[in-house]
């Protein structure tokens, strides 16, 4: 900072106030906040021309781009046959020996957190359509300005009627209802997905569940935060869908390519030709299906449950967030770099809820404690181990289904997926260690990486020994690897370090 400049500041500081009367000082500021509200109208102003402008171009170019589409069927999650869980017997307790192999490491790393999509122009709230409607999202209480579009009703789901709904949905008049949706989604940290969600409550709650005109108003309101969404309509009777664009492939929707990108149907129906309009919006991004935190939902917990090990005396008295299961229980399964073991990637990576953390977490702490970093992850691997009741996917879901961590805690079964992703996060977090998910034909493990050397089975990835811990081979301790699985050959999956 120049001399020169610290003179000034100092002279408009200290000097004006002791030169200038009370009277002449109320002038200038109040000139001073007159110019900055000129700027800001100007600007206000600028934003509100380039986003009509860009709307008015969407929508005159809506009447005109629709094509049909043959969707393609879903890609149904593959089914293994699950290893039964194996009791550890010491006296044929055989090391494997380990050779400096180079495992396969599957290709996924969590992208770093990034902003989510925004709107092209900032959304500033108004003095228009300010009559609100309630509703709640997964048990939580919420609330938006929709004006009078509880009233609003489509006139014909043709092209033209379809571009002036646009139009009109698109008015600076609602952009409260917007505001409110973007502040919902920044309150409620809620991910793309949830936010999708949202949307879709909003609308049924506003127009009527499974109306076109809130079909129509969830994808306007997504296209308008800056998502990748096609409108589209059924050849058949008319009825209007959705189709997202996300980052990572999903299973169990039906499916369409355009222009190299793919579109999921995600109201699960099953359509297969549908007239779709296939329009860009300038710089629209897709959907995101990682959960960077865990979303914010009123506290409905659920009944405690007591967790207890068979060894070490390990006991915990466990409550989940009822919501967040509701919440869970809708979320897609999804994979990325067009490998389908990377879905787990998704589970172990997605952080646990504050809410278990303070329930289940200090109650684990205080049975580590004084403990070695060894010891530590063999209290928790023989918790995993013992505490949780072992069924097959097929037997309580009827097809494969990993769970997050809360949902294991809730849900009264879990198999060697579930386990292992439950097991990596409360290592990490717990113990500190790094922790990878390790695959092998029809079943998944763990091991870790400890910062001292420690004897057992152990897989070698980027250099680095990671010792086996499986919490599906009932009782072993770390170093232990599951009869019938093969480190040589196995496959790991890098968890996230918290």
């Amino acid at each position: 900072m120049t001399r020169k400049f610290i003179i000034t500041i100092l002279f408009v500081s200290v000097v004006l106030p002791s030169t200038w009367g009370q009277s002449d000082f109320q002038k200038y500021k109040a000139k001073r906040q007159q110019d900055f509200q000129k700027y800001k109208d100007k600007r206000q102003k600028d934003f509100d021309e380039f986003r009509r402008k860009r709307n008015e171009e969407f929508a005159k170019y809506m009447s005109q781009s629709w094509q049909p589409f043959l969707l393609d069927e879903p890609v149904t999650r593959p089914i293994e046959k699950d290893k039964e869980p194996v009791i550890y017997d010491e006296r044929n307790d055989h090391q494997q020996k380990n050779k400096e192999t180079l495992v396969e490491i599957i290709p996924y790393q969590k992208p770093s957190p990034k902003p989510q999509p925004e709107p092209v122009v900032p959304i500033y709230e108004n003095d228009e359509a300010n009559t609100t409607c309630s509703f709640v999202f997964y048990g939580t209480p919420m609330r938006v300005r929709c004006g009078d579009l509880t009233s609003y009703r489509l006139s014909s789901t043709n092209e033209k009627a379809l571009s002036s709904a646009y139009l009109k949905l698109t008015d600076r008049k609602y952009d409260n209802l917007l505001f409110d949706c973007l502040a919902l989604r920044k309150k409620h940290c809620l991910c793309d997905w949830a936010y999708f969600k949202l949307l879709e409550a909003v609308a049924a709650e506003v127009c009527g569940k499974g109306t076109n005109e809130a079909v129509f108003l969830q994808g306007v309101l997504f296209n308008q935060s800056g998502y990748r969404v096609r409108f589209a309509e059924e050849q058949s009777n008319g009825h209007l869908h959705l189709l997202v664009g996300t980052e990572g492939f999903v299973f169990d929707y039906e499916s369409v390519g355009i222009k190299g990108k793919t579109y999921y149907l995600l109201d699960k129906s099953k359509v297969r030709n549908l007239n779709i309009c296939n329009l860009d919006m300038p710089d629209e991004k897709e959907m995101s299906l990682h959960i960077n935190e865990s979303p914010l939902l009123s506290k409905k917990m659920s009944a405690p449950r007591s967790i207890k090990a068979k060894s070490y005396g390990t006991e915990v008295e466990s409550s989940v967030n009822e919501n967040l299961i509701h919440f869970f229980n809708d979320y897609p399964t999804s994979y990325a770099n067009n490998n389908f073991m990377t879905r787990w990637a998704y589970y172990a990576n997605t952080p646990i809820s504050t809410e278990v953390k303070e329930k289940i977490y200090p109650q684990l702490r205080n049975k580590l404690q004084n403990t070695t970093p060894l010891i530590a992850t063999n209290i928790l691997l023989n918790w995993v181990q013992t505490g949780f009741v072992y069924e097959k996917d097929d037997v309580v879901w009827g097809s494969d289904r990993a769970l997050f961590a809360e949902e294991t805690l809730y849900y009264p079964f879990c198999d060697c997926e579930d386990r292992s992703i439950l097991f990596s996060h409360i290592v990490r977090d717990l113990v500190g260690l790094d922790v990878v998910l390790v695959y092998y034909p029809g079943h998944l493990a763990t091991a870790v990486c400890f910062s001292e050397e420690v004897e057992g089975d152990y897989i070698m990835v980027k250099n680095r020994k990671f010792i086996v811990a499986d919490p599906t081979y009932i009782p072993a301790k770390v170093g232990r690897t599951m009869p019938g699985m093969d480190n040589d050959v196995a496959k790991v999956i890098l968890c996230e370090k918290h």
